[in-house]
């Protein structure tokens, strides 16, 4: 597995608006015509997308991200998220008009799908064999959407898992995710044991328990152990899992919904929080 720090590209440019990494295989570097995964940071202000809205700031700077196409400018492919499993299958920038879901896969290189992420985790897949990449927004309900996104790689193109490769990119971590009982629960019995540990205040520091709504006992979750479970489920080797370790709430540089609406009214938190695209497609690094 091939870890990488998304924060130690920015540390000559604090104010980059976003990057770019490449996927690895057998822990080398994919170039030479590969697709490149990548995100917006909190310094490109919010990349929120709604059907019924207009964001000029997204357009701006997705058409930027997009004019960096390796032959000519890519075609964003927007979808409206809905924390769920759905993946779809596209071949236009029109399969996706009006449509709700959390991950696209495609295997046209003028195509750039396009999911956002604000301490959710994104997850970029490529097969070097056949050709179809993609991204999916996993949050802790959408976990396991990047192996259906695999199943479908594999039944729609006859990928094999053993060649696919998936980058991990930054999302909220165990050091900042503290969850209830019920969830801890459920991560426990869907997904792996370890990926839940116990909250512990007198080390930890007490500030979690605001978020400890039953009372009952808190745990860390790490959503890498959880989704690292699943890809090893669909067959996906290690060596070609690429880990960004970055904790978009411990780091300013990235938009985080926990950390920029802390102490903000239930009913308000979804108006404050810098929201993040996260892409995949062909560009020069």
């Amino acid at each position: 597995m091939k870890r990488v720090s998304v924060a130690e590209l920015t540390i000559f440019d604090p104010q980059k608006k976003y990057v770019l990494l490449p996927f690895f295989r057998a822990g080398e570097p994919l170039e030479n015509g590969a697709p490149v995964w990548g995100m917006t940071l909190r310094a490109a202000h919010s990349m929120r997308f709604r059907w019924n809205e207009t964001n000029g700031v997204r357009i701006k700077m997705l058409s930027e991200i997009a004019g960096r196409g390796q032959k000519h400018a890519l075609t964003p492919v927007q979808l409206e998220l809905i924390h769920s499993h759905i993946v779809y299958d596209v071949s236009s920038f029109s399969d996706t008009f009006g449509l709700q879901g959390d991950g696209m896969i495609t295997r046209q290189a003028e195509l750039l799908p396009v999911v956002t992420v604000a301490d959710c985790m994104p997850v970029f897949l490529y097969d070097q064999t056949t050709g179809v990449f993609g991204v999916v927004h996993s949050g802790w309900k959408g976990t396991g959407i990047i192996g259906e996104a695999v199943r479908m790689a594999e039944e729609r193109y006859g990928a094999d898992p053993r060649n696919i490769c998936i980058a991990i990119g930054p999302h909220i971590r165990s050091c900042c995710y503290v969850v209830n009982s019920g969830r801890a629960e459920y991560f426990r019995r869907n997904f792996c044991g370890d990926c839940v540990t116990p909250y512990e205040p007198e080390r930890d520091g007490g500030e979690a328990q605001n978020w400890n709504r039953d009372g009952g006992t808190l745990y860390r979750l790490s959503l890498e152990k959880a989704n690292l479970a699943v890809l090893d489920k669909a067959g996906i080797l290690d060596e070609n899992i690429t880990v960004a370790d970055d904790c978009t709430s411990c780091c300013g540089i990235f938009g985080s919904f926990r950390r920029e609406t802390s102490g903000v009214p239930e009913a308000d938190k979804w108006l404050g929080f810098t929201v993040q695209a996260a892409f995949c497609g062909y560009m020069p690094l």
